[in-house]
C-alpha cells in the first residue's frame, strides 16, 4: 500500500513537471490579444544592461520599471505598425538601403569570416615540424627564370623521391643561409608565424609528405618536408640557470671551465637546492637572475632553438638536462604550462592578423567562386563603348561628366550577374553617387577597377538574396531596425510633429516652475596666473602697494585667455573651481596672496562682486527654459499618445512574474 502511493505520487510529480511551462514561456504582460513572454523580456533586458550576469543581479524595482518601458515600446510599436507605416515610400526606401548595406557585410562575416578565423584557430592548436629546400627566385623575374627555379625545384622532389637523403640536399642546394647549419630544418611553427603561401601547403600535408610540386611564395620555390605534428604545446613558464662562455667564440678551455660550473650546479640541484635560490646566487643571465631564473611565459620560437626544445620536452616540475647554445650552458626547470586560449579569448587578436595579412587574398578567392557558383558576365565590348565617349581628363565629381554618353550604350548590358542584367546607366549612377568613387578619373584602368568593384558589389547583392531564410539571426536584426524605423516615424507624427513652442506657453510654464530655474551661489572675480612664485610675490607687493589689477593682470598673465579679459572671469558658480571657493569667502575687492594651483603655478584673485542664489528671470533662463519646455511637452505629449493606445490595447502585467527571470544563462 505504502508502495503504491509513492509510485502515484511520483508519477503525479512528473506530470505536472511535464505540465509545467517553461519560464521562458510565462508571461509577464498582455498588451491587447498580445502576450509578452518571460523570455522575450530577459533578452530585452540583457541587451538593455549588456550582461548576464548585471541582469541576474537586478533587484525587484529594476525589473519592474524595465518591464514598464518595454510594455511603453510594444504598444507604441502596435500602433506604428496600425498607422500602415511600412507602405510608405521613405520607410521602404530606408529599409531598402539599410538591408544592401547590412546583407553583404552580414553574408562576408558569416561565409569568409568567421570560417577562415575558425580555420586559424584550429591550426593555432597544432604545431608542424618541417624541413625546406628554398631555390630564390624573384616575384618579378622573367619568364626564363621562373621556368629554371621551378625545374630545379622539381628535380630535387624527383631525387627525394627516389631516396635521396633530404638534409643532404638542403645543405647542398638550399639558398636559405641558415640551412649550412640547420640541413633545411625550419623547426616547429603553428599559424601566424610563416608566410601564408607556405603554411597553407604545409598544413594540407601528413607527417613524412614531400611536396610533389615546389610552393611557391615570394622568396621562391619551396621544396617541404613535414617531420612531425601535434596538439601545440601552448606557453611555458620556465626558470634557468646559466653559465656564459667568456667570448662568442668559446674555444675548448672556455667551453670546459663554463661546462665545469654548470655541472656543479647540477650536482647542487640534485642534491636538493632550491632552483630559485641557484638562479639568484649563480645565474649569469642578468635580466633574470634577480627574478630566480624566471622567463615568465612564452610560446614556440621564441627562444634559440636548442634552448626552445629543451623547455618544451619538459613537464610542470621537471629540470632539463644540461642544454647548450651560442652564449653558453642552461639548465631549464619548468614550473608551469598554459594550453592554447580559447576561441572567444582569441578571436581579437585572430582577426587583426587575419585582417592584416589574409583577408585580401580569401576576400579574392571568395568573389571567384562566388563568379562560379552565380554566374558572371563582363562584356568588355560595351565597356570599350562606354570609355571611349569619356574625357578622360574629367573625373566622376566633374559635372555633366556622363553627357556625352549616348542613350544606346547607357542602356547596353555591361555585367550580367546570375539572372540580374546591370546596365551603363546602373554604372554611371553608381560612380556619381558612392563617396568610394567620388574624383575617380575617367581612364580606362581607373574604371576598369571601379566597374569590376560594382560588379562584386551586385555579387554580393545577389549572393544575399535569401538571407533571411538561411541565417534568423539576420532576420531578426533587419526587423529590430524596422521596428526602430517605424516607431522613429510614429512618435515624430504623435509627438515631434505636434509639438508647439511659443513665448506665451513658455512664460506660463515658467511662472508655474520659477523653483526649477535659479542661480546658485555666483561670485565675479579676476585673475592674475603665473608660474614663477618669485613673480607672483612681486605682483602682489605691487597690488598691496595701489597698482591697478587689470593693468598687472594684462601685463602678467600668462594664461592666454586671461591675459585677453584683463584677468575677468566674470560671474560664476561658487562650486565651479577651488578658486571661485576661496573668492566666495573674501571680501568685496579682497585682494589674496598667492595661491598654488594645482596646475603648478600661482594665482592672485581679485573678488568684484558676489551675489546669493536667487531666482532666474524670464530671459535669464533662456534655453535652459527651452530645454525643459520642450521636455515637459514631449513627456505630455508622449503620455497623452499612450493612453490613447491603451484605450485601444489594455496592459496587464504580472509582475510576480519576474522572480523566475535569469534563473539561466540565455542558450546562444
Amino acid at each position: 500500500m505504502y508502495k503504491s502511493h509513492l509510485i502515484i505520487l511520483s508519477i503525479l510529480f512528473l506530470f505536472l513537471i511535464g505540465c509545467s511551462p517553461k519560464y521562458s514561456e510565462l508571461v509577464v504582460a498582455k498588451i491587447g490579444d498580445n502576450q509578452l513572454k518571460l523570455g522575450e523580456y530577459e533578452k530585452f533586458y540583457i541587451k538593455n544592461t549588456g550582461s548576464y550576469d548585471i541582469a541576474k543581479n537586478s533587484s525587484r524595482k529594476e525589473r519592474e520599471d524595465f518591464l514598464e518601458l518595454l510594455v511603453k515600446y510594444r504598444l507604441k510599436l502596435q500602433d506604428a505598425y496600425d498607422k500602415n507605416l511600412l507602405s510608405d515610400p521613405e520607410i521602404i526606401e530606408e529599409l531598402k538601403d539599410y538591408r544592401a548595406s547590412l546583407a553583404s557585410t552580414y553574408l562576408l562575416d558569416k561565409d569568409l569570416v568567421e570560417p577562415s578565423l575558425k580555420k586559424i584557430y584550429n591550426r593555432m592548436k597544432e604545431e608542424i615540424r618541417a624541413s625546406h629546400i628554398l631555390i630564390r627566385v624573384d616575384q618579378n623575374a622573367s619568364p626564363e627564370d621562373t621556368l629554371k627555379a621551378y625545374t630545379k625545384a622539381m628535380e630535387l622532389i624527383e631525387r627525394i623521391n627516389k631516396g635521396e637523403d633530404f638534409g643532404n640536399l638542403a645543405y647542398e642546394y638550399s639558398e636559405d643561409p641558415s640551412a649550412k647549419q640547420n640541413r633545411g630544418d625550419i623547426y616547429y611553427f603553428t599559424t601566424g608565424q610563416l608566410i601564408p603561401q607556405f603554411e597553407d601547403a604545409v598544413y594540407e600535408m601528413k607527417v613524412g609528405e614531400v611536396t610533389q610540386k615546389p610552393i611557391r611564395t615570394s622568396f621562391g620555390y619551396h621544396v617541404v618536408k613535414v617531420t612531425d605534428r601535434g596538439p601545440a604545446k601552448g606557453s611555458v613558464r620556465v626558470r634557468h640557470i646559466m653559465v656564459r662562455f667568456n667570448s662568442s667564440q668559446p674555444d675548448s678551455a672556455d667551453s670546459a671551465a663554463a661546462y665545469g660550473r654548470i655541472m656543479a650546479i647540477q650536482e647542487s640541484l640534485k642534491l636538493g637546492a632550491d632552483f630559485a635560490q641557484l638562479a639568484k646566487k649563480h645565474s649569469e643571465d642578468g635580466g633574470s637572475a634577480t627574478n630566480g631564473g624566471d622567463l615568465g611565459f612564452f610560446q614556440r620560437r621564441r627562444w634559440i632553438q636548442s634552448f626552445d626544445e629543451a623547455a618544451f620536452k619538459l613537464k610542470p616540475g621537471e629540470i632539463s638536462p644540461i642544454v647548450r647554445t651560442p652564449y653558453g650552458f642552461h639548465i631549464i626547470k619548468c614550473d608551469s604550462i598554459k594550453p592554447v586560449p580559447s576561441y572567444e579569448e582569441l578571436k581579437p587578436e585572430i582577426q587583426r592578423t587575419f585582417q592584416s595579412q589574409r583577408y585580401n587574398d580569401a576576400y579574392n578567392a571568395y568573389i571567384e567562386n562566388l563568379k562560379k557558383k552565380i554566374g558572371y558576365t563582363f562584356y568588355e565590348n560595351v565597356f570599350e563603348n562606354f570609355v571611349s565617349l569619356l574625357d578622360s581628363t574629367d573625373t566622376t565629381t566633374d559635372s555633366s561628366w556622363d553627357s556625352s554618353v549616348t542613350e544606346d550604350v547607357r542602356n547596353a548590358i555591361i555585367l550580367q550577374v546570375g539572372t540580374r542584367n546591370v546596365d551603363v546607366d546602373y554604372v554611371i549612377k553608381t560612380l556619381s553617387t558612392r563617396p568610394d568613387f567620388r574624383d575617380i578619373y575617367l581612364k580606362k584602368s581607373e574604371l576598369l577597377k571601379r566597374v569590376s568593384k560594382i560588379g562584386e558589389i551586385v555579387l554580393l547583392e545577389e549572393a544575399s538574396k535569401d538571407l533571411e531564410k538561411q541565417y534568423p539571426e539576420f532576420l531578426n536584426l533587419m526587423k529590430e531596425y524596422q521596428d526602430g524605423v517605424v516607431l522613429y516615424k510614429a512618435e515624430q507624427m504623435e509627438v515631434w510633429d505636434k509639438l508647439s513652442i511659443n513665448d506665451s506657453s513658455m512664460r506660463e510654464f515658467f511662472n508655474n516652475n520659477r523653483e526649477k530655474f535659479m542661480h546658485p551661489d555666483r561670485v565675479n572675480y579676476s585673475e592674475i596666473y603665473v608660474m614663477s612664485d618669485t613673480l607672483a610675490e612681486k605682483i602682489y607687493n605691487e597690488l598691496i602697494n595701489g597698482a591697478n589689477f587689470e593693468e598687472l593682470a594684462e601685463k602678467y598673465n600668462e594664461e592666454p585667455e586671461l591675459k585677453q579679459n584683463k584677468g575677468a572671469h566674470g560671474f560664476v558658480s561658487v562650486d565651479e573651481s577651488e578658486l571661485a571657493e576661496i573668492a566666495w569667502e573674501m571680501e568685496i575687492d579682497q585682494i589674496s596672496k598667492p595661491i598654488y594651483t594645482q596646475e603648478g603655478g600661482y594665482s592672485i584673485i581679485k573678488v568684484n562682486a558676489k551675489e546669493e542664489s536667487r531666482e532666474k528671470s524670464f530671459e535669464e533662463a533662456g534655453i535652459e527654459l527651452s530645454n525643459a519646455f520642450q521636455e515637459y511637452e514631449q513627456k505630455r505629449l508622449e503620455g497623452e499618445w499612450l493612453e490613447r493606445i491603451k484605450q485601444k490595447y489594455p496592459v496587464q502585467k504580472f509582475p510576480d512574474v519576474l522572480e523566475k527571470a535569469f534563473l539561466e544563462p540565455p542558450s546562444k
